[in-house]
């Protein structure tokens, strides 16, 4: 792979724990004869967050900020390259296999072995093997077993905002987690649910089945965040180093504006009442639902009053807003589904949105939905156009977009996010009614050319463009069409400018109009006029 642009670097540190807090250092020689230095819990710390893994499953805070306190060591492990969203879809392909709250053992399979995984991962080190390897025969000792009692009982609560990479009800496997503390996943509201057993530590020579697992994803899913040899780097590298630092403390904050092109801000409807948009919906539907979705529907709402509380949104949320875009499956009013579609609006301008949208990478069901766009009322589209532009507000958010990991639909056709949004923002442009909707499919075609689209997706775009542009569009619109046109043009230097030919759309009804959109006619004209001719 050739790295054309420098990449964005974080740093990778080991938060390193004794559990013991000294105590096995001064015990250890008494009971066994030999000393051992202490019992070790370690966690990663990347993009300004801690990630340990437990009882229950992968984990994450602010970094420093679990019940553990100050780490008693910090390791410098290195650089990454790794983007914050492929190291995202990384720890939940881990949450779903290797790391599942289930496959939790005390000595095969625990904190460290994570701290390890990740650590290669990311850097291609591992962590010190002292710690991998503490010895066993320690916890065959009776001391060993009286610590690992209270090992199993201790639970580590991220004090912070804290978020869970697995999705409770796939994973919970209760017969293997007798000695965990049960935990009460139903109640979002307490954020302390978030609270891990923390049952981790010394191990005997790990067995690593997990560095199989290591690459579970799929070779596209790379392509995504990596540049490929075309140079068409996806987390783009426009000198501006503004948001670098912007993690803090809301979890996924973008880790920079890298996947953003273009310094223009995308164009998103903030005006969207969530709030007003949902108590509606409950006023609507809430006596037809049953007790969970009630839940569901209530914590949906606490969620778009939060300042990050995705991690408490999971499967069985999105099982309900499928059902009220899907209107109640013919029960509801035709309006729930229009007022569904403005709270995800609404929740699509929310930083840690993503998290959400992760969680419903099995079954695609907001995807799905909008791929019947075609189908759909009009006012329907009118609403998914704006969601798919609020979408585009955020690096993380316009990745998950034109993700090109392939799914399946029911009808067992391949599909991706990719196409389903090429395909909404396509239809919305060339569908005869002439409405807003074209207005909105032009702001949305200008947002996906922020990012550095593959060729194909910016010969499909231009193709919608051009072929809208035959009509008369008014001058706000005819030069974000102009714009998006040049940024195609860089990606498909050829094929672009040959559309335009074929295409023919008269663009000189543009010229001499304003500055901006002449400069942009100029450089089109010079592309198209390179082109070898035939004649």
């Amino acid at each position: 792979m050739s790295h054309h642009h420098h990449q964005e670097r974080y740093e990778v540190s080991l938060y390193i724990y004794d559990l013991s807090k000294g105590m096995a250092r001064s015990l250890s020689t008494l009971f066994l004869g030999r000393e051992i230095p202490a019992i070790w819990h370690t966690a990663i710390v990347v993009y300004d967050r801690e990630y340990f893994f437990g009882g229950r499953g992968i984990e994450s805070c602010i970094a420093g900020s679990s019940q553990l306190g100050e780490p008693d060591q910090i390791l410098a492990l290195g650089h990454t390259e790794v983007s914050y969203n492929l190291f995202l879809e990384y720890l939940f392909s881990m949450g779903e296999s290797t790391f599942s709250p289930s496959s939790y053992q005390i000595f095969e399979n625990n904190c460290n072995n994570f701290s390890n995984e990740i650590a290669l991962f990311l850097t291609g080190n591992g962590i010190p093997d002292e710690i991998l390897n503490l010895p066993n025969d320690f916890l065959s000792t009776p001391l060993g077993q009286t610590l690992q009692q209270y090992l199993n009982t201790l639970t580590i609560r991220p004090k912070g905002s804290g978020v869970r990479f697995y999705n409770p009800d796939v994973c919970e496997d209760n017969n293997n987690n007798n000695n965990h503390p049960k935990q009460i996943s139903t109640d979002s509201s307490i954020s302390t649910t978030i609270s891990k057993s923390v049952s981790d530590h010394n191990n005997e020579i790990p067995t690593s089945t997990s560095s199989q697992n290591k690459l579970k994803m799929s070779d596209d899913q790379l392509v995504e965040n990596f540049p490929n040899n075309n140079g068409e780097n996806i987390n783009n590298d426009d000198d501006d180093d503004g948001d670098d630092k912007a993690i803090g403390d809301k979890f996924t904050t973008s880790t920079s504006r890298r996947s953003y092109k273009y310094e223009d801000p995308p164009i998103v409807f903030k005006d969207i009442d969530g709030l007003a948009a949902i108590r509606k919906v409950e006023e609507m539907v809430f006596t037809m639902l049953n007790p969970q979705q009630q839940q569901c529907l209530k914590e949906i709402d606490e969620y778009l009053q939060s300042e990050s509380g995705a991690w408490a949104i999971g499967d069985e949320h999105l099982d309900l807003i499928a059902y009220l875009l899907n209107g109640g499956d013919g029960k509801f009013a035709p309006n729930v589904t229009l007022l569904t579609l403005e709270v995800l609006q609404a929740a699509s301008l929310k930083e840690d949105v993503v998290l959400i949208l992760h969680q419903d990478r099995k079954d695609h069901r907001i995807m799905s939905y909008i791929n019947r766009i075609e189908n759909l009322t009009l006012a329907e589209q009118e609403e998914i156009v704006k969601l798919l532009c609020n979408l585009c507000g955020q690096p993380s958010t316009i990745d998950w977009l034109m993700y090109i990991s392939e799914w399946c639909e029911e009808n067992g056709h391949p599909n991706s996010n990719s196409r389903v949004t090429i395909r909404a923002a396509v239809h919305t442009l060339l569908n005869d009614q002439l409405t807003t909707l074209q207005r909105n499919g032009v702001y949305l075609i200008y947002n996906l050319s922020l990012k550095e689209v593959f060729e194909d997706v910016s010969i499909e775009l231009a193709t919608a463009v051009l072929q809208y542009m035959h009509s008369d569009l008014p001058d706000d619109q005819a030069l974000l069409s102009l714009t998006a046109i040049t940024r195609f043009i860089e990606i498909s230097p050829t094929d672009v400018p040959a559309l335009i030919k074929m295409l023919g759309p008269d663009l000189n009804k543009y010229k001499g109009k304003n500055e901006k959109m002449d400069k942009l006619l100029a450089m089109i004209d010079e592309k198209v006029a390179k082109l070898p001719s035939f004649s």
